[in-house]
């Protein structure tokens, strides 16, 4: 190989490793007070959410580019023409911003592109996260309030403790406790997907589901309510009008029962596990 081929393989390569760093950026955040539970509240447009509990005294948020296809429309206005002869620079970096205040972290990413987020926490942290398009959520050994949201990918907690409220639009929940919070009341709801939770033995609860073209599975000794149709009265473009709804809903205490669960499905089975 001559001399100038290495270089060339030398500057090949160095514009490789830019690109992947450009590609993807760690920034850690400080907690005011780190003796105190943490909040995390972050809504993406496009691209996956990954946190995990750890040892950390701090935030560790890592946002990782996804390559894409170049969109249909790009905002360039000059012809073809007018670019003969040049390179295309492609811009393969990143934009988020992370902020603190109190023990609460907000975190924002543009909507243009794919981000993907890794993401470091203590592990009694709280969470309010979200997501769209092109990415699932996915959170483990993590304890505290968690609220999560789903369009268009899955859901997946495992080995959580705490009190959740979990929505997907089109794909499976999967959650694992470890424990739940006494005397608070938490639902899980799809459209499109499977509700599959696992809780300890111990769980005292009450019980609701409903899943329209699901089915429903349980290993828990769940004591049966009868169901009771919805009457309500009030005035409408009819007048004064006396409304009876009996809907497909079962109900049911475990071990005598406690805070409310709500299940709710569409065209996917709910399965409630006892371990």
């Amino acid at each position: 190989m001559t001399l100038q081929n290495i270089q060339q393989a030398a500057l090949i390569l160095l514009f490789i490793c830019c690109m992947q760093v450009t590609a993807q950026e760690t920034v850690k955040i400080p907690l005011t007070d780190t003796a105190k539970e943490g909040f995390l509240k972050m809504g993406i447009i496009n691209g996956s959410i990954s946190v995990k509990g750890t040892d950390t005294k701090e935030v560790i948020v890592k946002g990782i580019k996804r390559e894409g296809k170049k969109p249909y429309y790009s905002g360039r206005k000059t012809s073809k023409n007018d670019v003969n002869g040049l390179k295309r620079i492609s811009n393969n970096s990143l934009e988020f911003s992370a902020e603190e205040y109190d023990n609460v972290i907000h975190i924002e990413s543009t909507p243009q592109g794919t981000t993907d987020f890794e993401i470091e926490v203590p592990k009694n942290f709280s969470l309010k996260i979200s997501t769209i398009n092109k990415g699932n959520i996915y959170v483990e050994n993590v304890n505290g309030t968690m609220d999560v949201s789903n369009i268009n990918g899955s859901i997946t907690l495992k080995d959580i403790s705490g009190s959740v409220s979990a929505d997907a639009l089109n794909k499976d929940i999967t959650i694992n406790f470890i424990e739940v919070t006494p005397e608070v009341a938490m639902a899980f709801s799809s459209l499109n997907g499977d509700i599959d939770i696992t809780f300890p033995k111990s769980l005292k609860a009450d019980i609701k589901v409903k899943s329209d073209r699901g089915e429903i599975y349980t290993d828990f000794d769940l004591k049966a309510k009868p169901s009771r149709a919805k009457i309500t009265k009030g005035s409408d473009s009819r007048g004064d009008a006396y409304r009876v709804k009996v809907e497909k809903w079962i109900t049911g205490s475990i071990n005598g029962g406690g805070p409310e669960i709500l299940f709710k499905n569409f065209n996917g089975d709910v399965i409630i596990r006892a371990k």
